[in-house]
């Protein structure tokens, strides 16, 4: 049942009433609703995202005083690194040296064991990295010849070739003065490292 309600007061006694029906109006109400909803939720969201990003700058600045507090011993370790490189390179020239070692004791004692009784070696000088100049004298010409076809026959060497050869004065006797090449074996002293 409706009921009407009818003022009978003059017009100046009257006191408008406020119309509030609008408010409670469907329309009115969802949207609002939703636009309170879409606002709260944003809020909660951006306090969600405000504390993440403190956090991780939290984080972030203790990360950076560990990276810094841990520099020292980044420096420490980098100095170890460039010292364990130097001594690879000596262990390495080390054993270098080992094989190199061989090389040349069986080197010196294949060219002295063939030396003829009447020549001495006076220079010998490494020319190349398989290559050995044999400079000496001796009182007969034809122990050249012998000393070279000597040297051939010995493991060190893979070929000999006569340089030069001049008459000398060696005291009051006549000599010769000789320069060999000769060609290392490039195996030399490494079949008796494998053994």
């Amino acid at each position: 049942m409706r009921f009407l309600e009818i003022n009978l007061l003059p017009a100046e006694y009257r006191k408008a009433k406020t119309d509030l029906s609008w408010l409670f109006d469907r329309r009115i109400i969802w949207p609002t609703m939703l636009l309170i909803v879409t606002l709260l939720s944003g809020f909660l969201v951006f306090l969600h995202i405000r504390d993440t990003i403190n956090a991780l700058n939290d984080e972030l600045v203790q990360v950076t005083t560990q990276i810094d507090h841990q520099k020292p011993l980044l420096e420490k370790i980098k100095q170890l690194d460039s010292k364990l490189k130097i001594i690879a390179e000596k262990n390495m020239a080390l054993k270098s040296i080992q094989v190199s070692k061989k090389r040349w004791v069986i080197l010196f004692e294949n060219i002295s064991s063939v030396l003829p009784p009447n020549m001495w070696i006076s220079n010998l000088n490494q020319t190349g990295e398989a290559t050995l100049e044999i400079k000496g004298t001796t009182y007969d010409f034809a122990e050249v010849a012998q000393y070279m076809v000597s040297l051939e026959q010995q493991v060190s060497f893979t070929g000999v070739t006569l340089v030069t050869i001049t008459n000398m004065k060696v005291g009051d006797d006549n000599g010769f003065a000789f320069t060999l090449n000769c060609v290392i074996n490039p195996k030399l002293g490494m079949e008796t490292e494998s053994k």
